[in-house]
């Protein structure tokens, strides 16, 4: 690997690392983090039914990590497990009327973290970093958003 790779690498961890503080610190009087927050928009935003192994995927974590985060959000009513019909070991996840009120109250907070975050960056080059962020994850596997 070369300097510039490095030198990129380490930049692109800290920054996202920076970014998840960020958010977490502006989420806390919610008793949010950002993966609370990634999982509530995701069943938010979802236009099917996520069962727990599909979120795990789409959030880039391990299932039984998301089952303690699900457990958590589950207890404060965010979140709710639903049996399949058709096999009962599957779970799909629905957000509850008090989780997407959430959702919807906190959303400014992450709004306002990632124009804080985006501050001063030239369109240009968000658009190459959008370019570079897509290829990164192409070159892993994972065209996903």
């Amino acid at each position: 690997m070369n300097a510039d790779h490095h030198q990129f690498a380490a930049l692109l961890h800290r920054a996202a690392a920076l970014w998840r503080i960020r958010l977490d610190e502006r989420l806390r009087p919610w008793g949010m983090t950002q993966s609370t927050w990634r999982a509530l928009w995701a069943l938010h935003q979802a236009e099917e039914r996520y069962d727990q192994s599909r979120l795990a995927v789409r959030l880039g974590i391990e299932t039984p990590t998301l089952v303690g985060l699900l457990d958590r959000m589950e207890k404060r009513g965010l979140v709710r497990r639903e049996a399949d019909p058709q096999d009962r070991r599957r779970k799909y996840l629905a957000i509850t009327p008090q989780g997407l009120a959430l959702a919807e109250e906190i959303e400014g907070e992450v709004l306002a973290t990632r124009a804080r975050m985006l501050e001063g960056v030239d369109p240009a080059d968000l658009d190459a970093g959008i370019r570079l962020c897509r290829q990164l994850l192409s070159n892993a596997g994972n065209s996903g958003e």
